[in-house]
């Protein structure tokens, strides 16, 4: 019998990780309420207590997944003790934690598992949003202290960012993943003209 919580917010959470475990082994069109009850070992109707239909319950699902990230990417636009280029050096670091995790949760590649696409790419889609907004406000910061040169921050993050999305879209090792992410991590900072602060 499964165990009783009376923690509203514990059992909302419970039910989130659940869910986010059976969309990325099914999908969204895949898994069913169900599913995650199962997963959750609970009644389908304790599952729809709390999130009304799966497209809410997904809503709820991406929503969560930004408000694990979205504190590590403010902390770091906001550290301006640390150098512009190590922070964006993290930023390229949080992008391969974040493929990293999504990859063993799912627990097989990406073309295994088409039907994951969707929920994945949702949100990798969230992430990329997120990323290039703080990329965004760092190389504006740059800018300003004269680290950089460029013409367009906004254009510069979201063209690293898209090459981002683009390489954590396939199935790769996680060392062809760190490769690639520092060449475009190279790039970016070639095209901004970095000019390294002389202490």
């Amino acid at each position: 019998m499964p165990k009783r919580i009376n923690d509203t917010g514990l059992r909302r959470q419970r039910i989130l990780k659940s869910a986010r475990k059976v969309f990325l082994e099914k999908g969204f069109h895949g898994a069913t309420i169900d599913d995650i009850a199962i997963e959750e070992g609970v009644v389908r109707g304790t599952i729809l207590h709390y999130y009304k239909s799966k497209k809410l319950l997904m809503e709820a699902v991406l929503e969560d997944n930004d408000k694990e990230w979205e504190p590590l990417m403010t902390e770091l636009i906001n550290r301006r003790e640390i150098d512009v280029r190590e922070r964006i050096d993290k930023i390229f670091a949080l992008c391969e934690v974040c493929f990293v995790n999504e990859k063993e949760e799912s627990g097989e590649p990406l073309e295994q598992k088409e039907e994951v696409r969707f929920f994945r790419d949702q949100m990798r889609l969230r992430n990329y949003c997120r990323q290039t907004e703080g990329l965004t406000a760092l190389l504006e910061e740059g800018v300003e202290t004269g680290e950089f040169t460029i013409e367009n921050p906004g254009l510069q993050a979201a063209s690293a960012m898209f090459a981002v999305f683009g390489i954590t879209g396939i199935d790769i090792s996680e060392e062809e993943l760190r490769i690639q992410l520092q060449t475009v991590k190279e790039q970016l900072l070639q095209s901004c003209k970095y000019k390294p602060k002389i202490l």
